[in-house]
């Protein structure tokens, strides 16, 4: 009876460290380096990235601030129909970004629409591997982070220095995600896309997002 009980109390504390593990190991923060190319925002929360990018930006970080987009919202259409135009999450990173201190001339914005992480990847590395970019800094939300890291490091291929940074703005309880129903909701689902990416995405990805990169050529 007691060996009953201890292994019960062993099983309820393994599940514990597994619960606050869960939300951590999804949280990853890169050194960043002393200049990289560019500061991209990935497209998602607006608030929390949008700080963290303007933020990195004034420190003379990079030069440029790229920003994504995501593809539009099932009714958008019949709005736009009706003449109602709902400003999109890229116009409104751009407008924080602008009203956060980055000039206009400082910010670039992608055109191709991402329904992914992997697809908001290969746009970013097409860019990237196109303009022969050497190193980048993206800017994303705390849970996040790992899956993006993993992403665009197999996405941008070895020519490309990635540093991940999660935003300091983002709310995310990374120990106690299980006591708040959307920091929850945000575990299991990138746990799902985790296990997604492992088992089926990685082995589609394409280093430069399918671009065969330009090199830099020697100097003389």
């Amino acid at each position: 009876m007691r060996s009953r009980l201890w292994l019960a109390a062993v099983a309820a504390v393994l599940v514990g460290l597994a619960f606050t593990a869960a939300g951590r190991v999804l949280v990853v923060a890169d050194p960043l380096p002393a200049h990289a190319d560019a500061i991209v925002v990935l497209a998602g929360s607006v608030a929390d990235r949008t700080l963290e990018a303007a933020a990195l930006y004034q420190t003379g970080l990079a030069p440029l601030v790229v920003v994504t987009r995501e593809r539009r919202h099932e009714g958008e259409s019949a709005l736009r129909a009706r003449g109602v135009e709902l400003p999109e999450s890229d116009a409104l990173s751009v407008s924080a970004l602008t009203r956060l201190g980055v000039p206009p001339s400082a910010i670039r914005v992608l055109r191709r629409r991402a329904i992914s992480t992997e697809t908001e990847a290969r746009t970013i590395a097409r860019y990237a591997c196109a303009r022969r970019l050497r190193s980048i800094v993206v800017v994303t939300s705390k849970a996040h982070s790992r899956r993006a890291r993993m992403i665009l490091r197999r996405t941008l291929g070895p020519g490309i220095a990635v540093a991940v940074r999660p935003s300091r703005w983002d709310t995310f309880t990374a120990s106690g995600w299980s006591r708040v129903r959307r920091h929850a909701k945000t575990v299991l689902s990138e746990w799902e896309k985790l296990l997604n990416y492992g088992l089926v995405a990685r082995w589609r990805i394409e280093p430069c997002g399918g671009l065969r990169r330009v090199s830099r050529p020697r100097p003389a």
